[in-house]
């Protein structure tokens, strides 16, 4: 994969990251509203990052922020630019961007079945705090809750 500039998500890029989103089955399927909502209100308490590639978005992050805890809400990459770096340049921007809110943890939740996930967190500093049985529907599955100290 050439060059990859992680940048944060303009209204240009909605059309992108919703294909995206639809593409990937794993993530939220917020639809067109939450996207275009991303560019109103109060854009402090919530980033969305866009991860670019000869000029194609191939992934994307979302991560909201209240009082000192971040939450990491969705990273999504397309199918082709996985197993490449591209999931992990997002969360640390992610990171990065909660760190300069002053955050001191970041939280998030995911698939108890999705190996590589869990695998990128732990290796990004998250430990599993819990579950929530029958989190996940279609499958039914548990989410494993991960934190990691800022």
């Amino acid at each position: 994969m050439s060059d990859v500039l992680v940048r944060f998500c303009e209204p240009h890029d909605i059309t992108a990251t919703l294909a995206l989103e639809r593409a990937c089955a794993g993530a939220p399927q917020w639809g067109e509203a939450f996207w275009r909502g991303g560019f109103s209100g109060d854009v402090a308490l919530r980033a969305v990052f866009v991860a670019e590639a000869d000029e194609q978005v191939c992934g994307y992050s979302v991560a909201s922020y209240a009082a000192d805890i971040a939450e990491l809400e969705s990273v999504a990459v397309s199918e082709t630019a996985r197993r490449s770096g591209l999931g992990r340049a997002l969360c640390e921007r992610v990171m990065q961007w909660a760190r300069e809110r002053g955050a001191k943890s970041m939280q998030l939740e995911v698939r108890e079945s999705n190996a590589a996930a869990l695998s990128l967190y732990r290796r990004l500093g998250f430990v599993e705090q819990g579950k929530r049985p029958k989190y996940y529907k279609e499958p039914i599955e548990a989410a494993v809750l991960m934190a990691a100290k800022l």
